[in-house]
């Protein structure tokens, strides 16, 4: 992609909620790990493996979270400390889990805008000795 705006639009486009800090990196993370569609509800519940999930610290315990459709939230199914509530629309009702950045986007530089050449001159019409040009080059 080629700017913030046209990021924008293609995570409009594809339902995805513009995240809150508004930087190109954040956007395009977005845009390549977040699925289309409903996320995943889930609660998270204390289990006797709890030393040994290798979970967020930011989930809390008893609330429903949202995670969107993604293969963080397929990994959180597999560890057997989320309960799956069901799979929904985001909305600002639910605490919203985001997938974890691993790697950073630069905004890609424009390249300065070539000068076109400047146009051939055409050879202009010779004009007649009485000035009257309609018959000259006709």
């Amino acid at each position: 992609m080629k700017s913030k705006a046209a990021i924008a639009k293609a995570l409009k486009d594809k339902g995805i909620p513009i995240p809150a800090e508004d930087s190109y990196s954040a956007m395009m993370h977005r845009f390549n790990t977040w699925g289309e569609g409903k996320g995943y509800l889930f609660r998270r519940i204390k289990t006797r493996f709890y030393g040994q999930q290798n979970l967020p610290a930011d989930i809390p315990f008893g609330a429903a979270v949202w995670v969107p459709d993604s293969d963080f939230a397929r990994r959180l199914i597999k560890t057997g400390a989320m309960f799956p509530l069901g799979r929904a629309f985001y909305s600002e009702s639910y605490t919203l889990i985001d997938v974890p950045q691993t790697e950073e986007y630069a905004e890609p530089k424009s390249e300065p805008k070539k000068k076109k050449p400047a146009p051939k001159k055409k050879a202009s019409k010779k004009v007649s000795k009485s000035g009257d040009n309609s018959s000259a080059n006709s």
